[in-house]
């Protein structure tokens, strides 16, 4: 570890809890393959008291799509998959009602048309068959690249089921075999064994707190607080958390998740390179709809990642830093994770305060 970095990651921390309303969070960050990181403050859980530690899992929401993205990647480099090939090549019954010409790269750039699930119960989202079988059935709001919405939830079944069609694997086997069997990552989960070593470590969600006045910050409105409640206890159930939601479900600490991104540089890290750098300079070219329309509030997406190098907007744009080539995900409340090529510096923050949009950046600001 880097002690000054460390020392000033935690007091960055410390500060967010202070004056921005966090409750516990994790930071971490490898530099020239190098941990220099590994940072923790706050409460994991209020109802017990207990204290976050490294060990500690949180729930990242869409952070996940950046590590199901990175899986498409590793077996396009393999010729186990294609960016151009249809979904249905590998899942055939997803060609019904006018998708056929939907394609890998349609899914990674959000541009299917199919942005959300219809009439499907939240209590199914933990199911990657019963959300396949929705997409099944449905009928894309556009033809394949006319136009672009985030997928919020879709993205991770339309690859998720792909994954799975083209390995002939279940998700989570793949997440192992490709990133965390091969990186020793010991903690990164898209559906956590139901064994109390690993579920007693998950931190329990709660909306924000409010902010120091001498912020300026406007404390989060019932409004913006009673979405994020009913998401707090909802991803407390166990079913979502032993379930597999690709797009955003995925528990990890930010100890774990950096290694994915810190092994994205050329050298690799510990011997283990994920993606070979054509890969990345070919995930990160911004993509639009055919009618101009892009994700406003990411400001640039790529296949499957979020770009940095785009205006600081303010907190309803989520980028992972102001360097052009740097890229990873931002997940719902304020959790993120990039890499910038160009510094050969990856860094995750994790944490279980939610924020509304409006004030997601600040944490984040304070860690950069």
């Amino acid at each position: 570890m880097d002690q000054h970095a460390q020392e000033a990651t935690t007091h960055a921390l410390n500060q967010a809890i202070a004056t921005l309303g966090e409750t516990g969070l994790q930071a971490a960050a490898i530099h020239q393959g190098t941990m220099v990181v590994n940072a923790v403050a706050g409460i994991a859980d209020v109802s017990t008291g207990a204290l976050v530690t490294p060990d500690t899992l949180f729930p990242v929401f869409s952070m996940s799509k950046g590590v199901t993205a990175t899986i498409v990647h590793r077996l396009v480099e393999r010729g186990v998959l294609a960016y151009d090939e249809p979904l249905a090549r590998w899942w055939p019954a997803f060609a019904a009602h006018g998708k056929g010409g939907i394609s890998v790269r349609h899914a990674l750039s959000h541009r299917t048309g199919l942005q959300t699930f219809k009439n499907l119960d939240r209590s199914e989202y933990p199911s990657l068959d019963a959300t396949g079988r929705n997409l099944e059935d449905a009928t894309p709001e556009y033809a394949p690249g006319a136009s672009m919405g985030y997928h919020g939830m879709t993205f991770g079944t339309l690859l998720g089921k792909v994954i799975e069609g083209a390995t002939g694997k279940p998700f989570a086997q793949v997440l192992h075999e490709e990133i965390t069997g091969p990186l020793g990552i010991p903690d990164l989960y898209c559906g956590v064994p139901d064994v109390p070593a690993v579920t007693d470590r998950i931190a329990a969600l709660l909306p924000g707190g409010i902010p120091d006045s001498a912020t300026g910050l406007v404390a989060m409105t019932d409004a913006e607080r009673a979405p994020l409640a009913v998401t707090s206890a909802e991803r407390g159930k166990r079913e979502f958390q032993t379930g597999c939601m690709p797009a955003g479900g995925m528990i990890t600490n930010a100890g774990s998740i950096v290694r994915m991104y810190g092994a994205m540089r050329e050298p690799g890290l510990d011997g283990v390179r994920m993606l070979t750098p054509e890969t990345i300079a070919n995930a990160t070219v911004p993509y639009f709809g055919a009618d101009g329309r892009h994700i406003e509030w990411v400001g640039r997406m790529g296949l499957g990642y979020v770009i940095g190098g785009s205006p600081h907007l303010g907190c309803g744009v989520v980028i992972p830093s102001p360097w052009p080539d740097s890229f990873g995900h931002t997940g719902l409340g304020g959790s993120l994770a990039m890499y910038c090529p160009s510094r050969d510096l990856a860094v995750a923050l994790t944490k279980n305060a939610l924020m509304p949009g409006r004030l997601e950046c600040h944490t984040w600001d304070l860690v950069m």
